[in-house]
C-alpha cells in the first residue's frame, strides 16, 4: 500500500494551492515583462553578430558607453567581480545589468523552490527514512558519478516513502541512475530508450558492473566511506526500447520487462536524468495522466529540442532519427497561464549555457565565435548567393587553426565554395589588423548575453511547476539538485500524488 502522507484540512489545503499558484503566476509576470524585450536579443545569431550589427542595435547604448570608457580588460574584470558576487551593490550600468538579470532566475528557499537538505526534511516529515549516498567510482564520467550519487538516494528515498513497487527511468540510455538504485538500495528499475544500439550496450555494460559492484561502488556514511558487503540481485534493472510520447501507457512496459509485477496494485516512480526536450514535458504529463505514477523526479535537459508553436514544424538530428510517426506535441509551455507565450529556437539554447561555469573558471568563449562571424561577412559580400549548409562548419574544432587565415582555408575546403580564391589580400590584411577590436566586441556582447540563460531557463521550469499545480497537485517542488558548475543543468522536478 501506498505511503499515507499527512494530512490536511481541505479547505487550508485549497488556500494554499491558490496561494502557491498566484505566487508562481506573480513570479513568470515579472520574470517575462522583464525578459519580453530582451528576446531580440536572446534569439539574435552570433554568427550574424557583424552582418546584423548586433552590438549597436541590441546592446542598451549607455551600457555600451560606459564598457567603451572602461575599456575591454577593465569591463571583463569588473563583469567576473559583480557575477561572483550575488551581494554585490554595483550601481554602474553593467552592474545594473547583472543584477536586475540575476534578480529575475529562480530562487530558492520559498514554498516551492527547495535546497536538496529541505527535500530530504519533506521526506522525514512523510515519514520517511533518506537512505545513505552510494559512490559509484568507475564505469561513469566524474560529472556522471556525482549526479548519480546525489539523485540515487533521494529517488531510492522516494519509492520507500510513496510505496513504488519499481523505478522507471525515461530516456536513460546507458542505464547510469539504475545501477546504483538497483544494485546499492534494492529498487526494481526499468530504463526505457528509443535507441536499441545503446540499449543492447548498456546491457552488457550493466553484467560488467554487477561483476565488479563490490570492489567500485562505497556507500557513504557520516562523510565516510564504506564497503558494501550485502548480496546483490542482478535482476533488478531491467531494458525496453521505446519512444516515449505523453501516451504512452508506462504500466504496460513495466509488466511486459517485470511480468512478477502484473495483477499488482503497482505504483511507479518516474525519473529521468538529463530528459531531453520534449521527453521532460511529456513525461510530467504522463505523470498527471497516469494514476499508477506515484512520484516524478524529473531533471531536464536540451531546452533547445523542446517544440514551441513558432517552431513545432522543425525536426533537429535527434527528433529526426525518432520523432517522425509520433506525436511530438509542444514542449512549451505547458502551463494555460502561458499559453500562446514563445521563448524561441535560440532562446532556449541560451537557456541551457552555464553562467556559473563560466563565472567560476572566468573562460572566455573560443575564437570561432568571431571566425564564424567574419566568415559571415566575407560570404555575403563575395559570394552573396551561395547557401551555407547548416552545422558543417561545426567540425572545425579550434585544434585545426592557428589564425583567421587557416579558418577560412579550412571553412573553404569544407564548404567547397572557393572563396578563398576570389578574397582579395587587401581585405584579408585588414580583417586581420582589427581582430583585437572585434574580438573585444564579441566577447563582451557573449557576456551580456549570457546573463540572460538563467532567466529564460528560469520561466521554462517555473512553468513546468504551475502546470502541475493547475493540474490539481499540491506536493510539487523544483529543487535546486546539483552544483551548477558541476552539473549546469542542476534543477529537479520533484511531485508526489
Amino acid at each position: 500500500m501506498m505511503q499515507e502522507f499527512p494530512s490536511e484540512n481541505f479547505g487550508c489545503k485549497t488556500t494554499t494551492m491558490e496561494s502557491t499558484v498566484h505566487k508562481l503566476r506573480h513570479n513568470l509576470d515579472s520574470i517575462t515583462t522583464f525578459l519580453n524585450p530582451l528576446l531580440p536579443l536572446a534569439n539574435c545569431h552570433m554568427v550574424e553578430f557583424f552582418t546584423q550589427n548586433h552590438w549597436e542595435s541590441l546592446v542598451p547604448n549607455g551600457l555600451r558607453e560606459a564598457m567603451a570608457n572602461w575599456g575591454f580588460t577593465t569591463t571583463v574584470d569588473k563583469f567576473w567581480n559583480i557575477a561572483t558576487d550575488f551581494n554585490n551593490k554595483d550601481k554602474t550600468k553593467l552592474g545594473d545589468w547583472i543584477n536586475k538579470a540575476r534578480s529575475h532566475c529562480i530562487t530558492i528557499n520559498n514554498d516551492y523552490c527547495l535546497t536538496v537538505e529541505q527535500l530530504q526534511d519533506r521526506i522525514k516529515n512523510w515519514g520517511g527514512e533518506v537512505k545513505p549516498e552510494i559512490k559509484v567510482k568507475e564505469f561513469m564520467s566524474g560529472k556522471k558519478s556525482y549526479e548519480v550519487q546525489t539523485m540515487s538516494r533521494l529517488v531510492a528515498s522516494l519509492c520507500s516513502v510513496s510505496s513504488s513497487n519499481c523505478c522507471v527511468e525515461a530516456g536513460g540510455g546507458r542505464g547510469h541512475l539504475p545501477v546504483a538504485l538497483s544494485l546499492g538500495y534494492g529498487v526494481p528499475s526499468l530504463t526505457i530508450d528509443c535507441d536499441v544500439k545503446t540499449l543492447q550496450t548498456a546491457t552488457e555494460r550493466i553484467k560488467i558492473i554487477q561483476k565488479q559492484w563490490h570492489a567500485i561502488a562505497k556507500r557513504i556514511k557520516d562523510g565516510n566511506e564504506e564497503c558494501i558487503s550485502e548480496s546483490i540481485n542482478k535482476n533488478l534493472h531491467r531494458f525496453a526500447s521505446a519512444y516515449i510520447t505523453k501516451h504512452t501507457d508506462l504500466k504496460t512496459v513495466v509488466y511486459e520487462k517485470f511480468p512478477e509485477f502484473a495483477g499488482s496494485d503497482t505504483k511507479l516512480l518516474l525519473t529521468g536524468l538529463h530528459t531531453c526536450g520534449n521527453l521532460g514535458p511529456d513525461s510530467l504529463r504522463i505523470f498527471t495522466s497516469q494514476d499508477s505514477i506515484s512520484t516524478i523526479f524529473n531533471v531536464p535537459c536540451c531546452y533547445h529540442l523542446l517544440t514551441e508553436r513558432v517552431d513545432s514544424g522543425l525536426f533537429d538530428i535527434f527528433q529526426r532519427d525518432y520523432g517522425l510517426g509520433h506525436d511530438v506535441g509542444q514542449g512549451f509551455p505547458m502551463s494555460q497561464h502561458l499559453r500562446n507565450y514563445n521563448l524561441g529556437r535560440n532562446a532556449r539554447m541560451l537557456a541551457a549555457q552555464s553562467i556559473d561555469r563560466v563565472v567560476y573558471q572566468r573562460q572566455l568563449p573560443s575564437k570561432s565565435l568571431l571566425y564564424r562571424a567574419l566568415l559571415e561577412v566575407v560570404i555575403k559580400k563575395y559570394l552573396p548567393n551561395v547557401p551555407l549548409p547548416d552545422g558543417k562548419l561545426k567540425r572545425i574544432t579550434p585544434n585545426k587553426y592557428n589564425d583567421f587565415r587557416e579558418y577560412i582555408k579550412i571553412a573553404d575546403s569544407v564548404l567547397k565554395i572557393k572563396l578563398f580564391d576570389i578574397l582579395p589580400e587587401c581585405h584579408l590584411t585588414d580583417i586581420e589588423e582589427n581582430l583585437d577590436s572585434l574580438w573585444e566586441k564579441v566577447v563582451l556582447f557573449y557576456l551580456l548575453r549570457l546573463c540572460l540563460a538563467q532567466v529564460i531557463e528560469s520561466v521554462i521550469l517555473l512553468d513546468r511547476i504551475l502546470y502541475l499545480y493547475e493540474s490539481g497537485f499540491d506536493k510539487v517542488f523544483l529543487v535546486k539538485l546539483f552544483d551548477p558548475v558541476l552539473s549546469p543543468r542542476c534543477h529537479s522536478i520533484v511531485a508526489v500524488r
